[in-house]
């Protein structure tokens, strides 16, 4: 078990002594800075901006004006400017599969860039020639709306590599795409029986064409080689040590046993016995609704406690209850609008999501919950209903995450309930490929134009966090979603992207999100999320004023340094 690190303790320590030594006549060199920052800090605090902040021992002690600062500038203090810039919080990324886009980064094919079936299959090949002694090949980032109608087939992805397994996940990361090897080794063929909550594709005589979606990924991701515990870490390291450059310092990883071994969760615990995590990391867990999910709850239950006490800590139980839009396995409480009798794939049945959901509670875990239609939401608002139902009024702080198509009623009892709102703001704009292709189709005008509220959430009296699902988005820089939360346009501006102007929020709201939002959800507001004397000097220099300049510029703001505990992460070259 690893050590409890006292945090709060320790900041009490620091203020009684720093106090001492002022009463006491102490130099002034005990009670000095490591760094001090002046000009232009917002605080994210009531008190809005601040001229200087002073860091000592990773805590900041000192949040005011300049003339203030004076009093804990010694020799060795480092003096750091903010110029035409800003400093503020770092951000926190609240979902984010970084173990699975770091190993990706490493060792798998990378459809992400691609727009067509061509160009999938070219960089497979590409792929395949420059890694020849690969006896199993994984990838991810195709999009269902650059495939035929049903999914890429076992045929095109053959023409690019028929020797050796191939498995592709798409973007959503729902469905799978395999070649004829891949197929063999998972057994299916036209006499396997359909599984509940997934969708083998068939051609018209049954037979498998090559794409699994949902539930029915098992059949794949069972052949899958999971990889070592030194590959995750690897992985792991590889995703922190990109993301810090954004500005990020602590996330949210929603399902430590993806894989279904102990390989991630082993990983993410001896980095952290080792010292080596590059940013905080909160852990979830996966319950699916198979096998006994009480039983895997308690499971969680211990492993979370022999977590404690890092910058890891497994917290969390990560729910899906259903699947994606552009999968069409969405759960809707109308019909598709190409298929009016069709409303998706239901993961869970009301009754035991409810029991789980309850127990869950009762062992002191979070519930972060995938709802992306808005039969789903409902089903996870009528769950957590249940949970206060039967467990009483406590400061539990349960997250629905994705929340593409919701009701207005439930955003009410979300907002009664005091559910944390987990948006993706990455994907607040008509994207290509998406969108037209697929979202308008399937959801009909009406529902696709009004997808992805925000506002809604805030006005309500929501608590609001920014995730990206990374490595859906892909890369995942917190300044785009600001950008895009504000405009609900794409990266360009482009109002022929714009989605739903009225769900628009400001800038203020949306550093809000991916700041303290972010720590709230994780019960860590008192320790980092904003620049407050006492807390973790977890913090972002950049060399714009984001809420001064055109929301349409925000995401090409430069981030020139990160620092996490009052120790520099990151700096621009």
């Amino acid at each position: 078990m690893k050590k409890k690190i006292l945090t709060g303790v320790f900041v009490l320590v620091l203020t009684l002594s720093l106090c001492t030594g002022c009463g006491s006549g102490s130099s002034k060199d005990s009670a000095a800075a490591d760094v001090i920052i002046k000009g232009n800090i917002y605080t994210g605090t009531e008190a809005g901006t601040a001229q200087a902040a002073a860091i000592k021992d990773g805590t900041f002690v000192y949040v005011g004006d300049e003339k203030g600062a004076g009093d804990f500038t010694g020799d060795d203090t480092e003096i750091l400017e903010t110029g035409d810039g800003m400093a503020m919080a770092s951000f926190m990324e609240s979902h984010a599969h970084g173990h699975q886009g770091g190993v990706g980064n490493l060792f798998e094919v990378n459809l992400y860039d691609d727009a067509s079936m061509k160009e999938y299959q070219e960089t497979v090949r590409n792929f395949v020639k420059e890694n020849p002694d690969m006896k199993f090949i994984n990838g991810a980032g195709w999009i269902n709306g650059y495939c035929p109608e049903g999914g890429p087939t076992t045929e095109l992805l053959d023409e690019a590599c028929k020797d050796i397994p191939v498995v592709l996940v798409s973007g959503d990361h729902h469905s799978y795409w395999v070649n004829s090897k891949a197929l063999e080794l998972t057994g299916v063929t036209k006499d396997t029986k359909d599984v509940p909550g997934g969708v083998i594709e068939r051609d018209k005589d049954g037979n498998p064409t090559g794409t699994f979606r949902e539930k029915a990924g098992d059949l794949v991701t069972a052949i899958i080689p999971e990889y070592s515990v030194e590959q995750y870490k690897e992985g792991i390291l590889n995703y922190q040590n990109e993301v810090k450059e954004y500005g990020i310092t602590a996330y949210f990883e929603p399902m430590v046993n993806l894989a279904g071994g102990p390989n991630l969760l082993q990983a993410y615990n001896e980095l952290d016995e080792a010292g080596e995590l590059v940013l905080r990391v909160y852990g979830g867990y996966q319950i699916l609704d198979t096998g006994d999910p009480i039983k895997e709850a308690e499971k969680a239950a211990k492993l979370a406690e022999e977590s404690k006490g890092g910058d890891f800590e497994l917290t969390t139980i990560k729910l899906l209850v259903d699947g994606v839009v552009e999968g069409k396995t969405a759960f809707m409480l109308d019909g598709y609008a190409d298929d009016p009798d069709y409303k998706g794939e239901i993961l869970w049945k009301q009754e035991h999501l409810n029991k789980v959901c309850a127990k869950i509670d009762e062992l002191g875990l979070q519930l972060h919950t995938h709802a992306i239609g808005d039969g789903a939401v409902k089903m996870t608002v009528d769950a957590y209903q249940y949970v206060q139902d039967q467990n009483g009024d406590k400061d539990r702080r349960t997250a629905i995450t994705h929340l593409q198509i919701v009701r207005d009623k439930d955003i009410e009892r979300m907002a009664d309930l005091k559910v944390i709102a987990a948006a993706n703001p990455y994907w607040f704009c008509k994207e290509p490929g998406y969108f037209e292709e697929l979202e308008t189709p399937y959801l009909g005008k009406e529902r696709a134009n009004n997808e992805y509220p925000m506002k809604d959430f805030f006005d309500a009296g929501i608590t609001v966090t920014c995730a990206s699902d990374y490595p859906v988005t892909v890369p995942a820089m917190p300044l785009a979603a600001i950008q895009t939360g504000v405009t609900r346009c794409d990266a360009a501006g482009d109002e022929k992207t714009l989605l739903g102007a009225e769900q628009r929020v400001t800038v203020d709201q949306m550093i809000q999100a991916a700041t303290i939002n972010g720590a709230y959800e994780n019960y860590a507001e008192d320790v980092f999320g904003t620049v407050e004397e006492g807390k973790s000097a977890d913090l972002i220099l950049l060399d714009q004023d984001i809420t001064k300049i055109e929301p349409t510029k925000i995401g090409s703001v430069k981030v020139l340094k990160t620092m996490l505990k009052g120790k520099t992460i990151y700096e621009a070259k």
